[in-house]
């Protein structure tokens, strides 16, 4: 029943190119209001106030992973207590220059990308299916916030997800980002098409090591079943670019869940 249920929502998430609720509210919220009653697949859910992440679990039924998972994400990432794993277990890529329509889903920017571009995971490939960002970043390392994060979101054939975050860094000057940005949707609801090849590698750091660690999407229905990857090195994302997002999207992250019994490995690709 366990694996039935992470293959129907992940495969809902694939077929909408999203891991985001297909009736999403926009961000923000009343901090005064009451949270909506539980209903299955109707409910509207923000990063603020009420319909934050502390209520995600009473606002539908399939939101109680939310509250009672035990591998949930995202979560801070130690280096000196995690685990060191062999270079073959590390992620590859096979990203090509993609095309994508970029997407204002009223929580995020995301981009959902033309076929062709995937992952190896443990000997699996993963096609990727969009990427989306989040401010700050909702992974952590040393208890520490990077400005944003990047997820690239991917599937296998049986719709099993992978995710790889990809920490930015806020630091003037260049950035791979720039082009991607001025293409940004202001308003929620808002698409763009780019018909220009994004070359993805641009946005993945030079050296790939990386944590990994068995998780869940960051957002409900919080889902769990996800092999997240998370690359160590940051890369680069200009202010101006910082401050665009953040006019559209004060706050965009999920805060750490508990580790439990899991453990973080790290792999020095």
């Amino acid at each position: 029943m366990y694996s039935r249920v992470i293959r129907m929502a992940a495969t809902a998430a694939v077929a909408t190119l999203t891991v985001l609720t297909a009736t999403s509210c926009a961000h923000g919220g009343d901090a005064a209001a009451a949270p909506a009653p539980a209903q299955k697949g109707t409910a509207h859910w923000s990063y603020e106030g009420a319909g934050g992440p502390a209520d995600w679990a009473t606002l539908a039924e399939d939101f109680e992973a939310c509250e009672k998972g035990h591998e949930q994400s995202p979560v801070d990432l130690r280096e000196e207590s995690a685990a060191q794993a062999p270079v073959d277990k590390a992620v590859t890529f096979d990203y090509k220059p993609v095309t994508a329509e970029v997407v204002n889903n009223g929580h995020t920017v995301q981009a959902n990308v033309s076929p062709g571009s995937r992952i190896i995971l443990d000997g699996t490939p993963y096609d990727l299916k969009q990427f989306h960002f989040h401010l700050p970043s909702e992974h952590t390392e040393e208890g520490e916030h990077s400005a944003m994060e990047l997820h690239f979101v991917h599937a296998d054939k049986a719709g099993r997800l992978a995710v790889v975050g990809v920490l930015m860094q806020e630091k003037a000057g260049a950035s791979a980002f720039a082009d991607l940005w001025k293409r940004l949707p202001e308003k929620e609801g808002g698409k763009a098409s780019v018909t220009e090849p994004i070359d993805l590698t641009a946005f993945l750091p030079g050296d790939r090591d990386q944590y990994r660690y068995e998780g869940s999407l960051t957002t409900p229905p919080c889902t769990e079943g996800v092999k997240w990857t998370v690359l160590k090195d940051p890369v680069t994302v200009a202010p101006a670019e910082v401050a665009a997002y953040k006019k559209m999207f004060p706050k965009t992250n999920r805060p750490t869940q508990p580790l439990n019994e899991r453990k973080v490995t790290v792999v020095e690709d």
